[in-house]
């Protein structure tokens, strides 16, 4: 009995610091291939957006706002949506002295399919086409918790 209980105080002592260095020295081998591949992928299989028709929705503030500008960038002709108007119109703005050779904007709601289709039918009608569609906008609702129960 008294071996045991040695044995097992000795492998609580060594075995977490043991099992520690192992992870810090095998972890990284184990990860290496997969961010070696991922940063492969992205330096050689980058997709050329130039000319390509992208529809960013909630694009007037936050990551659809910068999505836009990264779009614009790239030199990606660019239908922004968005439900508040004048912000949006200074977004696109922006994105043209950035470099989309053309932005439209289109003031809409997400939540109400009519203007969901008037979105995609601002893209058609004035490009002929559609190669993305980045669905950005949230939607947030505000409500009591008794009228969830």
């Amino acid at each position: 009995r008294k071996t045991m209980d040695w044995i097992h105080n000795v492998l609580n002592i060594v075995a977490p610091p043991f099992i520690l260095l192992l992870l810090c020295l095998f972890l990284p081998l184990f990860r290496l291939p997969k961010l070696l591949i991922s940063f492969l992928r992205s330096f050689f299989f980058t997709e050329d957006v130039a000319g390509k028709v992208v529809v960013i929705t909630g694009a007037a503030s936050g990551i659809g706002e910068q999505l836009a500008y990264e779009y614009a960038r790239r030199r990606a002709r660019l239908v922004l949506a968005d439900i508040r108007g004048k912000t949006l119109t200074k977004v696109a703005d922006t994105c043209r002295e950035i470099g989309s050779p053309d932005t439209v904007t289109v003031t809409a709601d997400v939540t109400d399919v009519n203007d969901c289709k008037r979105i995609v039918d601002s893209a058609i009608s004035h490009f002929r086409r559609l190669d993305h569609l980045v669905s950005n906008a949230g939607i947030a609702s505000v409500s009591r918790v008794e009228e969830y129960v």
